[in-house]
Protein backbone atom coordinates (compact mmCIF):
# COMPACT_ATOMS: atom_id res chain seq x y z
CA UNK A 1 0.00 0.00 0.00
CA UNK A 2 2.82 2.37 0.82
CA UNK A 3 4.48 1.57 -2.50
CA UNK A 4 1.24 2.39 -4.40
CA UNK A 5 0.93 5.80 -2.73
CA UNK A 6 4.57 6.54 -3.59
CA UNK A 7 3.98 5.64 -7.25
CA UNK A 8 0.97 7.98 -7.42
CA UNK A 9 3.03 10.85 -5.97
CA UNK A 10 5.84 10.28 -8.46
CA UNK A 11 3.43 10.09 -11.47
CA UNK A 12 1.82 13.52 -10.90
CA UNK A 13 2.98 17.17 -11.08
CA UNK A 14 3.54 19.30 -8.05
CA UNK A 15 2.03 22.79 -7.75
CA UNK A 16 5.47 24.35 -8.19
CA UNK A 17 6.07 22.43 -11.42
CA UNK A 18 2.69 23.56 -12.81
CA UNK A 19 3.44 27.19 -11.98
CA UNK A 20 6.84 26.98 -13.65
CA UNK A 21 5.27 25.52 -16.82
CA UNK A 22 2.64 28.28 -16.91
CA UNK A 23 5.29 30.96 -16.45
CA UNK A 24 7.39 29.54 -19.29
CA UNK A 25 4.34 29.32 -21.59
CA UNK A 26 3.42 32.94 -20.80
CA UNK A 27 6.98 34.10 -21.51
CA UNK A 28 7.04 32.27 -24.85
CA UNK A 29 3.68 33.81 -25.77
CA UNK A 30 4.89 37.33 -24.96
CA UNK A 31 8.02 36.78 -27.05
CA UNK A 32 5.96 35.54 -30.01
CA UNK A 33 3.58 38.50 -29.81
CA UNK A 34 6.48 40.96 -29.72
CA UNK A 35 8.13 39.21 -32.66
CA UNK A 36 4.95 39.40 -34.76
CA UNK A 37 4.40 43.04 -33.81
CA UNK A 38 7.99 43.95 -34.70
CA UNK A 39 7.72 42.15 -38.03
CA UNK A 40 4.47 43.99 -38.81
CA UNK A 41 6.01 47.35 -37.93
CA UNK A 42 9.03 46.59 -40.10
CA UNK A 43 6.86 45.62 -43.07
CA UNK A 44 4.84 48.85 -42.74
CA UNK A 45 8.06 50.87 -42.60
CA UNK A 46 9.41 49.11 -45.68
CA UNK A 47 6.16 49.68 -47.57
CA UNK A 48 6.19 53.38 -46.60
CA UNK A 49 9.79 53.70 -47.77
CA UNK A 50 8.93 52.08 -51.10
CA UNK A 51 5.96 54.43 -51.59
CA UNK A 52 8.13 57.45 -50.75
CA UNK A 53 10.76 56.27 -53.23
CA UNK A 54 8.09 55.85 -55.92
CA UNK A 55 6.83 59.39 -55.32
CA UNK A 56 10.36 60.80 -55.54
CA UNK A 57 10.93 58.90 -58.80
CA UNK A 58 7.81 60.50 -60.29
CA UNK A 59 8.92 63.97 -59.17
CA UNK A 60 12.36 63.45 -60.77
CA UNK A 61 10.75 62.12 -63.94
CA UNK A 62 8.48 65.17 -64.31
CA UNK A 63 11.39 67.55 -63.74
CA UNK A 64 13.52 65.85 -66.41
CA UNK A 65 10.67 65.56 -68.90
CA UNK A 66 9.42 69.13 -68.85
CA UNK A 67 12.91 70.60 -68.66
CA UNK A 68 13.44 69.17 -72.16
CA UNK A 69 10.86 71.02 -74.25
CA UNK A 70 11.34 70.85 -78.01
CA UNK A 71 13.58 73.59 -79.43
CA UNK A 72 12.48 76.28 -81.80
CA UNK A 73 11.99 75.38 -85.44
CA UNK A 74 14.08 76.88 -88.24
CA UNK A 75 11.32 79.42 -88.84
CA UNK A 76 11.59 80.58 -85.21
CA UNK A 77 8.38 78.98 -84.03
CA UNK A 78 8.25 76.71 -80.99
CA UNK A 79 5.83 73.82 -80.51
CA UNK A 80 3.25 75.23 -78.10
CA UNK A 81 2.61 74.09 -74.56
CA UNK A 82 -1.07 74.23 -73.71
CA UNK A 83 -2.39 73.48 -70.29
CA UNK A 84 -5.10 73.97 -67.76
CA UNK A 85 -5.45 73.23 -64.04
CA UNK A 86 -6.27 69.55 -64.69
CA UNK A 87 -3.71 68.70 -67.38
CA UNK A 88 -1.34 69.83 -70.11
CA UNK A 89 0.17 68.83 -73.45
CA UNK A 90 3.72 69.69 -74.53
CA UNK A 91 6.22 68.57 -77.16
CA UNK A 92 9.43 67.16 -75.65
CA UNK A 93 12.70 67.32 -77.55
CA UNK A 94 14.64 64.33 -78.83
CA UNK A 95 17.43 63.02 -76.60
CA UNK A 96 19.57 60.07 -77.67
CA UNK A 97 21.01 59.68 -74.16
CA UNK A 98 17.48 58.89 -72.90
CA UNK A 99 16.69 56.58 -75.84
CA UNK A 100 14.31 59.20 -77.24
CA UNK A 101 15.34 59.52 -80.89
CA UNK A 102 12.47 61.80 -81.90
CA UNK A 103 10.27 64.50 -80.48
CA UNK A 104 7.26 63.27 -78.57
CA UNK A 105 4.00 64.84 -77.49
CA UNK A 106 3.43 64.31 -73.76
CA UNK A 107 0.04 64.72 -72.11
CA UNK A 108 -0.28 64.84 -68.32
CA UNK A 109 -3.79 64.58 -66.96
CA UNK A 110 -5.87 63.54 -63.98
CA UNK A 111 -8.23 60.66 -64.78
CA UNK A 112 -11.16 60.07 -62.38
CA UNK A 113 -11.62 56.58 -60.93
CA UNK A 114 -14.88 54.87 -60.06
CA UNK A 115 -14.13 55.22 -56.32
CA UNK A 116 -13.97 59.03 -56.60
CA UNK A 117 -10.16 59.32 -56.53
CA UNK A 118 -7.88 60.38 -59.38
CA UNK A 119 -5.02 58.73 -61.26
CA UNK A 120 -2.22 60.95 -62.57
CA UNK A 121 -1.68 59.60 -66.09
CA UNK A 122 1.02 60.37 -68.66
CA UNK A 123 0.46 59.65 -72.37
CA UNK A 124 3.19 59.77 -75.04
CA UNK A 125 3.07 59.65 -78.82
CA UNK A 126 5.32 60.88 -81.66
CA UNK A 127 4.79 64.61 -82.04
CA UNK A 128 4.11 64.33 -85.77
CA UNK A 129 1.52 61.55 -85.39
CA UNK A 130 -2.08 62.57 -85.87
CA UNK A 131 -4.42 61.73 -82.98
CA UNK A 132 -5.83 58.25 -83.48
CA UNK A 133 -3.13 57.22 -85.92
CA UNK A 134 -1.03 54.10 -85.50
CA UNK A 135 -1.23 51.99 -82.37
CA UNK A 136 -2.21 54.93 -80.19
CA UNK A 137 -0.34 56.69 -77.39
CA UNK A 138 1.65 54.88 -74.74
CA UNK A 139 -0.08 55.50 -71.42
CA UNK A 140 1.28 55.07 -67.90
CA UNK A 141 -0.22 55.73 -64.46
CA UNK A 142 2.36 57.78 -62.55
CA UNK A 143 0.41 58.14 -59.28
CA UNK A 144 -2.83 56.46 -58.25
CA UNK A 145 -5.70 57.15 -55.86
CA UNK A 146 -5.22 60.89 -55.44
CA UNK A 147 -7.92 63.10 -53.97
CA UNK A 148 -6.63 66.25 -55.66
CA UNK A 149 -4.45 67.32 -58.60
CA UNK A 150 -3.74 70.82 -59.96
CA UNK A 151 -1.24 72.56 -62.24
CA UNK A 152 -0.38 76.28 -62.24
CA UNK A 153 1.78 78.19 -64.71
CA UNK A 154 4.09 81.15 -64.11
CA UNK A 155 5.00 83.60 -66.85
CA UNK A 156 3.79 86.67 -68.78
CA UNK A 157 0.43 86.20 -70.47
CA UNK A 158 1.48 88.65 -73.18
CA UNK A 159 4.47 90.80 -74.13
CA UNK A 160 4.85 93.78 -71.82
CA UNK A 161 2.74 92.16 -69.08
CA UNK A 162 4.42 91.31 -65.74
CA UNK A 163 4.72 87.57 -65.14
CA UNK A 164 2.40 85.93 -62.66
CA UNK A 165 0.72 82.66 -61.74
CA UNK A 166 -2.10 81.47 -63.99
CA UNK A 167 -4.56 78.57 -63.92
CA UNK A 168 -4.15 77.97 -67.66
CA UNK A 169 -1.56 78.60 -70.38
CA UNK A 170 -2.59 79.16 -73.99
CA UNK A 171 0.19 81.43 -75.25
CA UNK A 172 1.56 79.83 -78.44
CA UNK A 173 4.79 81.79 -78.92
CA UNK A 174 6.45 80.86 -75.64
CA UNK A 175 6.04 78.42 -72.76
CA UNK A 176 5.65 79.48 -69.13
CA UNK A 177 8.81 79.96 -67.10
CA UNK A 178 7.70 77.69 -64.25
CA UNK A 179 5.06 75.11 -63.63
CA UNK A 180 3.75 74.05 -60.20
CA UNK A 181 2.24 70.58 -59.83
CA UNK A 182 0.22 70.00 -56.68
CA UNK A 183 -1.01 66.58 -55.57
CA UNK A 184 -3.24 65.81 -52.59
CA UNK A 185 -3.50 62.39 -50.94
CA UNK A 186 -6.21 61.05 -48.67
CA UNK A 187 -5.93 61.51 -44.91
CA UNK A 188 -5.00 57.84 -44.41
CA UNK A 189 -2.45 57.77 -47.23
CA UNK A 190 1.12 57.97 -45.93
CA UNK A 191 2.50 59.35 -49.20
CA UNK A 192 3.47 63.03 -49.21
CA UNK A 193 3.87 65.48 -52.09
CA UNK A 194 5.23 68.97 -51.43
CA UNK A 195 4.30 71.31 -54.31
CA UNK A 196 6.65 70.53 -57.23
CA UNK A 197 8.17 73.47 -59.11
CA UNK A 198 9.43 72.60 -62.60
CA UNK A 199 11.61 74.98 -64.61
CA UNK A 200 10.52 74.61 -68.21
CA UNK A 201 13.11 74.85 -70.95
CA UNK A 202 14.85 73.19 -73.87
CA UNK A 203 18.19 71.51 -74.20
CA UNK A 204 21.01 73.46 -75.87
Amino acid sequence: MADARADRREAGFTLVEMLVCLALASLIGVLLVNTVRTAGTASVAVASAVRAEDVQSVRDHLRRTFASLARRRLDGRRPPLRGGPDGLTAVIGADASLERPEEIAVTLSGIPRTDGTIDLVESRRPSDAAPGAGSGPRTEVLLDRLVGFEIRYFGPKADGVPPGWHAAWIRADRPPTLMEISVVYGSKDRRRWPPLLVALGDRP
